[in-house]
C-alpha cells in the first residue's frame, strides 16, 4: 500500500509541464511569425519603392526633357499622379551638370519601411536630348 501513494500527483504534475513547454514553444513560435511578417511587409515595400525610381529612370531617359537642369534638391520629374503617389515616402533628385553638354548627373533617393526609416539611393547618368524640331 505504501509503494502505491507516490504516484498519485505525478500525471498532474507532468500535464502542467506540458501545458508549460507547448506554453514556450507557442510563445516563441508566434514570435517567430510576427518577425517574418514583419520581413515579408518591409520586402514588399522595398520592392514597391525600386519599382517607383525605376520608373523615374524611364521617365528621365525616355526622351527630351526639359526638366532636367541642374539643381541640388527636388521631387521626381515623373507624371503627376505617379509622383504625387509618392509623397509619404519623400522621393527625391539632384541634378548636376558634367563636362559633357547635355550629360548630366542624376541622383535618386527615395525612402521606405516603418516610418521610411530606410532610403534607396541610386546614381546614374541621363542624356537632356536634342530638343524638338522647331
Amino acid at each position: 500500500m505504501m509503494g502505491a501513494r507516490p504516484s498519485r500527483g505525478v500525471f498532474l504534475v507532468e500535464a502542467l509541464v506540458s501545458l508549460a513547454i507547448l506554453g514556450i514553444v507557442l510563445t516563441l513560435g508566434a514570435s517567430f511569425l510576427a518577425r517574418r511578417r514583419a520581413l515579408e511587409r518591409d520586402r514588399l515595400d522595398r520592392e514597391r519603392a525600386v519599382r517607383a525610381i525605376a520608373g523615374e529612370w524611364i521617365y528621365l531617359r525616355t526622351s527630351f526633357r526639359n526638366d532636367v537642369y541642374p539643381k541640388d534638391r527636388r521631387p521626381f520629374v515623373g507624371p503627376g499622379a505617379f509622383v504625387d503617389a509618392l509623397d509619404a515616402r519623400n522621393p527625391f533628385l539632384r541634378v548636376k551638370s558634367t563636362d559633357v553638354d547635355g550629360l548630366y548627373l542624376i541622383h535618386l533617393e527615395i525612402g521606405y519601411g516603418e516610418k521610411m526609416a530606410k532610403h534607396i539611393v541610386q546614381e546614374g547618368y541621363v542624356f537632356r536630348g536634342v530638343g524638338p524640331p522647331p
